[in-house]
């Protein structure tokens, strides 16, 4: 198996979400939004030392813990062993087969429950003999962050196993949250084992050819009860049907009547970023399949209602609850919100209801604009997109993007959806474009990652940084502009400290080592952009490479081997899914304005 096969395979339903092992089926996780605590799951992975806090080597190793079989909290075995399964990439939802074993996953749409189907093959001889094997705990996720502000508080949550009628009941009282297990097809009969495991021997009711076995696995009991049924094969490449399935099952997650925060990824970090969840949404606009719309509505409802802003602004992460997580302050994530609900209404005609959008934007926009210096019309930042401090406040990326977002309120509210005044986005970004020119541009030189108010420039470029990358695209400059065309050189080139060499060398990121899939990314866009067409594939080519079974892009890789780092992160797929489906539909998201 290739490295980059090596990820558990994932499904939700919008309301809850799991992982599962990839070569057998067993069940690794199930999670949640929870109101007090921003995200709950069921798992067996160790608890993570609270002592290690801020170690990059453990906090990796912790993420890596996560996709071991040996801490499924579910597990089914036939005649004493686990089965060795295949999994199938037919289907939105995981699937599997094996030697006499069928597996499939069913749900419905925001039901608070995921099912497994089992079908196994009785042959000529005994019945085989079918247990599953059930432990863990619930708890809210360790969110152990390579680089950390505000570390979380442990919750104290201690679980409790207890089997009534053939179901098995796990209550966490100071959460307080519970989780239920059912199976239907067979009586099974639980017992405790060493280590407060319990196994279930499944009795057949009668002899049969094939052996149908459903396990039920419910986290909170507050969702819809619809009956579950097989989710059919969504459309378009295989990174994107991956992207779109991640998004629209596990991390746009239901959180109210009519809100849905967007995690950046069910697992690691079930915590919300302005800057990740821009880019799902911007996928679920494009695909715009059934749902889309409502899900990026039901999400800036969430953003702008609530998100913690007691000043205006959004913090570097924010629980799915809306609490705060890490209070420091990231110039773009202030206004991707923004972006995202232009976006919205070039795609919908109509701002989402629920929302004073006037008072909110203007609200919003002064916070963000109030850190614009007075003296060099440039947009400062505490931290840059890698979750890093800078030295350096005044960020290029920053400032293209604040460029982008003060047009597309312009246009917003010259159209009327806004009862604001345009004029004071249409200064803005004359502001932000000739700050740029100044602070910035230099014949044809690189343009500096950044720089600060003495003058100073720092020579870099980061994986993260895809605004930059995104500039000709979005209008700030010419395909041609040779300070851009400088910039992506120096980009993918050894002169950059976030350069990775080795037998597949790409962009990276000082934050984390190995070559980024978002570096791959700008690549593609960048070739795109100058229309250098062998370059181009070749980038998508990376990406189709080092993705994973289920079509999902780890964070980054080693450029020698391909081991991938960091397993879920939905940000880089769903981007690249929102460029590639804005091409096909009139390059909405990333089109010149």
């Amino acid at each position: 198996m290739r490295p980059a096969a090596s990820k558990p395979l994932d499904a939700g339903t919008g309301r809850v979400c799991a992982s599962f092992d990839a070569t057998s089926g067993a069940w690794l996780s199930i999670g949640s939004p929870h109101e007090r605590h921003g995200f709950v799951e069921l798992s067996a992975v160790p608890p993570f030392d609270e002592a290690d806090r801020g170690d990059p080597a453990a906090t990796r190793a912790h993420r890596g813990a996560m996709t071991r079989l040996d801490h499924a909290f579910l597990t089914v075995e036939i005649d004493g062993a686990r089965p060795v399964l295949e999994p199938s990439d037919a289907g939105a939802t995981p699937a599997w087969s094996g030697h006499g074993v069928r597996v499939e996953m069913l749900a419905a749409s925001d039901a608070d429950r995921i099912f497994q189907r089992w079908h196994v093959d009785a042959g000529s001889g005994t019945a085989p003999r079918v247990e599953i094997r059930v432990r863990g705990r619930l708890d809210r996720p360790a969110l152990a962050e390579i680089t950390e502000t505000d570390r979380p508080t442990p919750t104290g949550a201690r679980s409790r196993w207890r089997s009534h009628d053939g179901r098995l009941h796990l209550e966490a009282r100071t959460l307080p949250a519970r989780a239920d297990v059912a199976v239907r097809g067979a009586t099974v009969r639980w017992t405790e084992v060493d280590g407060g495991e319990l196994v279930g021997r499944a009795d057949w009711p009668d002899r049969r050819d094939a052996l149908a076995l459903e396990i039920e696995v419910a986290l909170g009991g507050a969702g819809a009860q619809a009956d579950p049924s097989p989710v059919g094969a969504a459309t378009g490449d295989r990174l994107t049907r991956g992207a779109l399935a991640y998004v629209r099952g596990c991390t746009a997650l239901r959180t109210g009547v009519d809100e849905r925060t967007i995690l950046t990824d069910h697992r690691i970090l079930p915590l919300s970023w302005t800057r990740d969840a821009y880019w799902q949404a911007a996928a679920l606009l494009a695909a715009d399949g059934p749902g889309d719309r409502a899900r990026v509505a039901d999400h800036l409802r969430w953003l702008w209602r609530r998100c913690d802003r007691p000043d205006g602004w959004w913090a570097r992460s924010h629980h799915a609850d809306g609490r705060r997580k890490d209070l420091a302050f990231q110039a773009d994530q202030q206004l991707y919100p923004m972006l995202e609900l232009a976006d919205f209404h070039e795609a919908a005609g109509a701002l989402p209801t629920g929302v004073d959008w006037a008072t909110a934007v203007g609200r919003a926009w002064a916070a963000s604009e109030l850190r614009v210096d007075g003296g060099l019309g440039l947009l400062a930042s505490g931290e840059n997109a890698a979750d890093d401090p800078t030295d350096f406040p005044f960020i290029a990326a920053s400032q293209i993007l604040r460029w982008r977002t003060a047009v597309r309120l312009e246009h917003l509210a010259a159209a009327g959806a806004l009862a604001v005044d345009p004029g004071q986005f249409s200064i803005a970004a004359r502001s932000a474009d000739d700050a740029f020119a100044a602070a910035f541009v230099c014949d044809a030189n690189p343009w500096p990652y950044a720089v600060d108010a003495g003058g100073r420039t720092l020579m870099y470029h980061d994986a993260n940084d895809l605004p930059v990358a995104l500039a000709p695209a979005w209008g700030f400059c010419a395909a041609d502009d040779p300070g851009w065309r400088s910039t992506m050189a120096f980009a993918f080139g050894p002169a950059n400290p976030a350069w990775v060499s080795g037998r597949l060398p790409g962009l990276g990121s000082l934050h984390t080592p190995g070559v980024w899939t978002l570096g791959d990314l700008q690549a593609w866009i960048s070739a795109r952009a100058v229309g250098d067409a062998p370059k181009a594939a070749a980038a998508l080519e990376r990406l189709e490479r080092i993705a994973f079974s289920d079509g999902m892009l780890p964070e980054a890789y080693d450029p020698d081997d391909e081991t991938p780092i960091r397993h879920w992160f939905a940000w880089p797929g769903a981007a690249l899914a929102a460029l590639r489906l804005s091409d096909e539909h009139g390059e909405r998201i990333a089109s010149p304005t």
